[in-house]
């Protein structure tokens, strides 16, 4: 296949990636927007007004009926959080088919193309996941008299916290979190994206190197995410809702292209230098 038919190829993939992680994304914003509005429905102070306009509805006969109109609209939006859910696990997995189905199509291609192919789907992953919905945690209570009551809501990304840390003062855990799930991960995908243009400059050597030597921080990404999970799951006397969301399956999904990238880089080297050069 001619070069530049494959650069374009290269590219037209690219940019479908881009566009389903961006859909996935947005329908992740879209429901937690929504999620955020239902757990603002359910606070202690909407909880006491709707127990007041469910006693004035019952009084009234009905004829005051605040109490029915604002269930049947939490209800509305309760099936349009689902419906927002779904469609980001939906492009989700349509963004991970393609980039398996390509991955499978480049390898009867060009090795090369392969494997740039998986660098840039892991620099499209990584990027989704640093700004899309990782984790998100709704803290309630039982209350008599109320029953269940949201005490809070929060959701985050890895890029909302690592500005929370530095807000906070925390520069040192902030600082770590950016280098081991920002700056190291965007130097390996853009690495392994680049090979196959300069490894016939002399370069493709010390780059699979490099690769190799950061390849041992590549389960400190994941390490700190666990972290993470752990953190906003640690809740005493209270009850806990802590929903993984897309972000993280795109962090996962970054962390296992990237490995697969590596790897299949240091192996093409050994191929490499083990073939005799042609007279």
């Amino acid at each position: 296949m001619n070069k530049l038919l494959k650069i374009f190829l290269l590219l037209f993939v690219s940019i479908l990636l881009i566009y389903l992680s961006y859909r996935s994304y947005q329908s992740a914003e879209e429901y937690l927007h929504t999620a955020q509005e239902i757990s603002t429905l359910n606070n202690t102070h909407e909880t006491v007004q709707k127990k007041i306009d469910k006693l004035l509805e019952e009084l009234s006969l009905g004829i005051y009926s605040k109490y029915t109109q604002n269930r049947e609209y939490l209800e509305a939006m309760g099936e349009k959080a689902a419906f927002y859910h779904h469609q980001s696990i939906v492009w989700l997995y349509y963004f991970f088919a393609t980039v398996l189905i390509f991955i499978l199509i480049f390898w009867g291609i060009d090795f090369d193309m392969m494997v740039m192919f998986i660098g840039v789907s892991a620099l499209i992953a990584l990027g989704t996941a640093l700004f899309a919905p990782l984790l998100m945690m709704t803290v309630y209570s039982s209350i008599p008299m109320l029953g269940e009551v949201t005490l809070s809501y929060e959701s985050k990304s890895i890029y909302s916290t690592i500005v929370k840390l530095f807000h906070q003062s925390n520069y040192l855990v902030g600082t770590l979190v950016l280098l081991f799930s920002v700056l190291i991960p965007f130097m390996k995908s853009i690495l392994i994206t680049t090979y196959g243009f300069l490894k016939e400059t002399g370069f493709g050597g010390y780059m699979v190197a490099f690769i190799e030597k950061i390849g041992k921080w590549s389960m400190a990404d994941v390490f700190i995410v666990a972290v993470l999970v752990v953190f906003f799951s640690t809740q005493q006397d209270i009850h806990t809702s802590l929903k993984i969301e897309t972000g993280l399956y795109f962090f996962v999904g970054y962390v296992l292209l990237s490995m697969l990238g590596s790897t299949l880089l240091t192996r093409g080297q050994k191929e490499e230098r083990k073939t005799p050069p042609t007279s």
